[in-house]
């Protein structure tokens, strides 16, 4: 979505993404006010003092030079002045910016606005390629689509898992009761009666044979007295002893089917019965552990797909809302800049690098600020050191870098003293004056206000006054014999290496500027 900051007066930088300050070198110097030199190019107006040299007092004779260590109280024009750099921002703007929802892959971009062109509300400063955005939107319609179904589908198994729960729960328990019943009844009654009738049908095996072998015999010992033997009495004998030899081999055959039996089969078939019954227990309880977990399962399922949906939803909505605001428009007249200001610099050059016709772009990367060039404001960076010298309302000028010879009159507004880095950002309100250059944001220069300006005022080297354990100031004058004597003083302000001196000496008094 297009996101739109406005900020105004001391707040004017205060954006999404932290802080904005410029990040400028200052120079707070207090100077003399021979020294003054405005208007030297390059806008680093930095003013110096120059030392006062030590004039011999009226008492001493000509040609005396003074100790290394000492210097004259000397009586002059004194100035202190804080100096500072900075740049021209807007006093009112808005930084517009296109953050969509969803989207996240680069754009082709079809349009941009130039850096510096003037546009009225409505205008558009970038206007991206969709296509991809476009197919994005109806993959994820078609998504939805089959989404739907699924969802349905889920929504009707899940009375009908419920329903089924407690019948297959029945089933399972009775399946478990067949098993345990006819395991119960293979150990107590079939096995012992396979046993059984295995044993009996080596015992009928056993008696046919017998009968077979005697039958055999008494045919034999009947024929045996004839002295002819009838076809047909051949015909018998030769009948019975098959059945003898049919006796024999089925007694084999039953006597190894028995061994089977009772040897392989029947402990076979037990150890199967018991199997399926302990499968027929723990299929029971696995039903009776899971099937509430399987219908939790399902119950959950059905919360995330539609969880799902709800999301699939709203990215939809969030997608069709970047679609719309693909093009990104002012919200107001006036010029635009590629960027923003962060930290004291315009990130054009990092905008610019992207906001080419026909390249994709992320369109996170592209920031533009709309202002009214007509109204401007100076931000300098002033040390910490220099804030006691600086009340709100305090009258100083602007050389601007591009103009070394314009002189912009600005009035410092109201300090928000948070301190980064050892400095204070301070906001300077610009007059219009006539025949001021154009000036624009970014633009950099130099600023210069006067503290204090005393035409007749006493100073020494700030070197010659010292500092007692209660705060209090002290100096040491040099006496006609050449001796240190302390003596307190009031100081006042500082500047260039001299110090004020309000009470305590004299002009032409000498100091010491170490201690004796």
């Amino acid at each position: 979505m297009r996101r739109v900051h406005q900020t105004r007066g001391m707040r004017a930088w205060s954006i999404v993404g932290g802080a904005v300050a410029l990040g400028v070198g200052v120079a707070a110097v207090t100077v003399g006010a021979d020294d003054i030199s405005p208007g030297k190019p390059g806008g680093d107006q930095i003013a110096r003092e120059k030392p006062a040299d030590d004039k011999p007092s009226d008492d001493k004779p000509a040609g005396e030079k003074p100790a290394a260590d000492t210097a004259t109280v000397d009586r002059g024009p004194f100035e202190s002045a804080v100096v500072a750099k900075g740049a021209f921002e807007p006093v009112e703007h808005v930084v517009v910016e296109f953050r969509p929802e969803a989207w996240s892959q680069p754009l082709e971009i079809v349009r941009v606005v130039t850096h510096g062109s003037r546009v009225n509300a409505g205008d558009p400063l970038v206007e991206f390629d969709t296509k991809k955005l476009d197919r994005a939107i109806e993959d994820l319609k078609v998504e939805l689509a089959a989404a739907a179904n699924a969802l349905e589908i889920a929504r009707r198994e899940l009375p009908a898992a419920e329903a089924l729960h407690p019948l297959e729960m029945a089933d399972a328990e009775r399946q478990a009761k067949i098993a345990a019943e006819d395991l119960a009844r293979f150990l107590t009654i079939d096995r012992p009666l396979e046993e059984e009738s295995a044993r009996f049908s080596l015992r009928s095996a056993e008696e046919r044979l017998k009968y077979a072998r005697e039958e055999l015999r008494q045919l034999e010992a009947m024929y045996k007295d004839k002295d002819l033997t009838e076809e047909t009495e051949e015909m018998i004998l030769q009948r019975t002893r098959f059945d003898v030899t049919q006796a024999e081999f089925s007694l084999k055959r039953v006597a190894e089917a028995m061994e089977q039996e009772l040897l392989l089969d029947l402990p076979r078939r037990e150890i199967e019965v018991r199997r399926g019954a302990e499968r027929a227990g723990l299929s029971l309880e696995k039903l009776r552990a899971t099937l509430p977990l399987q219908l939790a399962q399902k119950k959950a399922a059905l919360v995330k797909q539609e969880h799902e949906r709800a999301e699939s939803l709203r990215r939809l909505q969030e997608l069709e809302a970047d679609r719309a605001a693909a093009t990104v428009r002012a919200p107001r007249g006036g010029m635009v800049y590629l960027g923003r200001l962060r930290d004291g610099a315009w990130t054009t050059g990092a905008v610019a690098a992207k906001a080419v016709v026909g390249q994709p772009a992320p369109p996170t990367e592209l920031d533009f600020t709309v202002f009214d060039p007509d109204r401007l404001q100076f931000r300098a960076r002033i040390e910490e050191k220099d804030l006691h010298l600086i009340p709100a309302g305090l009258a100083g000028r602007v050389e601007p870098t591009g103009y070394p010879e314009a002189d912009v009159p600005v009035t410092l507004a109201p300090l928000v003293p948070v301190p980064r880095e050892g400095a204070i950002d301070a906001v300077f309100a610009v007059a219009a004056k006539d025949g001021m250059p154009k000036l624009l944001p970014g633009m950099s220069g130099g600023v210069r206000c006067v503290v204090a300006k005393r035409p007749e005022a006493l100073t020494v080297p700030s070197a010659a006054v010292f500092r007692d354990d209660d705060g209090s100031r002290h100096v040491f004058l040099v006496a006609a014999d050449g001796k240190a004597v302390k003596r307190g003083v009031k100081a006042g302000l500082t500047s260039g290496g001299r110090t004020e001196i309000l009470e305590g000496v004299a002009a032409g008094d000498r100091v010491r500027t170490s201690k004796p």
